[in-house]
This record gives C-alpha cells, structure tokens and sequence, in this order.
C-alpha cells in the first residue's frame, strides 16, 4: 500500500505551479517575439512575391523584345503599342498587344476612343502585324483584314450623288487597301471621302474613307477601324427584279417565266404564276448568277398576297454555288437582263 507525505506533495505542486507563473516583462517579450517571427514570414513573403513579378516582367520584357525586334518596329510604333498597353490589366504584357488579335482589338478600340486621331496609325501597325479573320463567318473589325478578291461598292459624293464603283480588293498595304475597279476611275478624286460596302457571310459591312490616289483603274482607300454592320443574317438577301423560268422539279415541263422580288443565299421571293404552285410543292427555278446560268431546287414554304408571291428555300447546295448567288446580288450582276 502506498502513502502519500501530504506536506511533501503540496510543496511539490507548489514548485509546478509556480513553473508556469511568468512577470509581465516576460509576458510582452513572448508576445514580441511572437509578432517579430510573423513579421518576418510577412517580409519574406513579400520579397519573394516582388522577385517573381520582377522576374515575369523581366520574361514579358524579353518576349516583347523578341517581338519588336522581329518585326523590326520603329519608334513611333513603339510608342503606341505602349499607349495600348495602358489598357491592359497588367501593362507590362504588352507584348500580348503583337501576338493575340482580341487583345490587340481590344486596346485599339479603347485607344482611339480617347484619341481618334491615332486611327491611321493602328491600321497601320496592324497591317504590319498580319492579323486577319479567321474565316469567312467572322466579322472583321478593320479593312485590312479584307482578303484579295473581296467585293466592294464605292460610293462618293453620299449616296445619291450616283457617283459610284464596284472593285475587287487586289492588295493589302500598310495605310491603304488597293482596289482594282471593275470601270473607269476618273469620277473619283484623290482626297475625297468614300463610303465603303462590303459582304461575307456573317451579313454586309460598310466603312468610311478617303481616295490616297487614283491610277487609272486602280485605287487606293485609307484603312478605316470602324466597321459597320449594314445587315446580319446567315446569308445575305436583296430585293432585286430579275427575270427566271420554274417548273416542278424532276418534271419535264415547259420552264414558265417568272421573276424575283428578293434573293439570297438560302431562299427567294418570286411571282407565282398563275397561282399555280402552292406550300410543299418543289420546284426547279432557273435563272443567271454572276453571268452563269444555275439551276437549283426549292421548296415552297407558303405563299402571300393572295397566292401571287411564292416564298422559297433552296435545297442544299455546294458552297461556291451559294457564294455565286451572294456574290452576283452584291456586285450588282444579279440584275440580269434577259431570261434564263
């Protein structure tokens, strides 16, 4: 059995409690301590977080170098890509503004809203930069980006003046796109201000801009930044008065003379003739696209005007068939003067 001394005990309590007794002095050096130990885990933190972004800037400064030096940029295009970098979230990527176009199209746009008289110079640079649309359906935000070939109506003088032109765009240069015109340039003047309109696939566009000069058939338009959507469609449609011939498809019938109301790339508006043909019927419609005879099936999808207009979606078709028909409408050829 064991026993306990009772006074051996309290002295032996007495002694640990005492252990854990601490005078304020000791107290508010703990207490230092403590917060030197915390401020020093924040320091480090801190040094470390600055040598990181000292280090992406110094790798985002070498990108940017690489950029600069590859496409050989001149100081005043330095100094606006630097202008532009002001609207990036972090500015020292500015070297995003030469390699990604939404970045690039993004700072160009809220630059010229606060100073629209660098307009020319981010047509320029972007040029110089090759960005282009990705493909036929996106919608461009600069006339550099018009692809060799592409269509345009110039209008001069506003747009009852009469004074007008269709062109092909036959290249791309750092301040003006060259424009080979399909008749005579004399009507137009260097230094005269132009409406432009052009098409794709995601609708028609138009764009202000100035005759730089004028060589005979060729032209030569300042860029324009400002796009603008005239139409959005999937395909492009255009009242028009052109002459066909229909029958029922697969028939061997007689093709009967009609004519379009409207035309575009999936469908039509045209005279019903002799209210003859009704909703469902498919029918063949006949008729001239940029100069070359088509012939294509439609499906009527309902009537109006009391049986007299046929309204008509084409059945599927290649592409270039289509391109064909959008084509001739935007140029003007669609207006044909014969029958089919």
């Amino acid at each position: 059995m064991i026993i306990f001394d009772q006074e051996k005990l309290s002295a032996f309590f007495d002694t640990v409690s005492r252990g854990f007794e601490r005078s304020p002095l000791e107290i508010v050096l703990v207490l230092l301590s403590f917060l030197v130990f915390i401020a020093v885990l924040i320091l480090i933190y801190r040094i470390q977080r600055l040598r990181v972004r000292r280090q992406r800037r110094q790798m985002a400064d070498r990108r940017y170098r690489r950029f600069a030096d590859r496409l050989s940029l001149s100081t005043a295009e330095e100094e606006l890509v630097r202008r532009m970098s002001r609207y990036l979230k972090e500015p020292e990527k500015k070297y995003l503004i030469l390699a990604n176009q939404p970045t690039f199209n993004y700072c160009a746009a809220k630059l010229r809203q606060n100073d629209p008289d660098c307009t020319a110079a981010i047509a320029e640079l972007r040029t110089r930069l090759a960005f282009r649309p990705d493909g036929p359906e996106q919608v461009p935000v600069s006339s550099t980006g018009l692809p060799a070939g592409q269509g345009l109506l110039i209008l001069a003088g506003g747009e009852r003046s009469g004074r007008k032109a269709h062109g092909r765009v036959q290249a791309q240069e750092p301040r003006s796109a060259v424009v080979q015109l399909i008749e005579a340039a004399s009507q137009f003047r260097e230094g005269e201000p132009v409406r432009v309109y052009f098409q794709n696939r995601s609708g028609l566009f138009s764009f202000r801009s100035t005759v730089q000069s004028v060589h005979g058939d060729t032209l030569r338009l300042q860029h324009g930044e400002e796009i603008e959507r005239i139409q959005r469609r999937r395909y492009y449609r255009r009242r028009i008065a052109q002459p066909l011939a229909l029958r029922r498809a697969g028939s061997q019938e007689r093709p009967i003379r009609s004519n379009f109301f409207d035309l575009g790339g999936n469908g039509a508006s045209l005279r019903n003739p002799g209210k003859r043909f009704g909703p469902g019927d498919a029918l063949e419609l006949i008729f001239l696209a940029a100069g070359q005879r088509l012939s294509l099936v439609a499906e009527v999808l309902r009537i109006s005007k009391n049986g007299e207009v046929l309204h008509v979606r084409f059945a599927p078709m290649r592409e270039n068939t289509r391109d064909r028909i959008i084509g001739s409408l935007f140029k003007g050829a669609a207006s044909a003067r014969g029958g089919p």
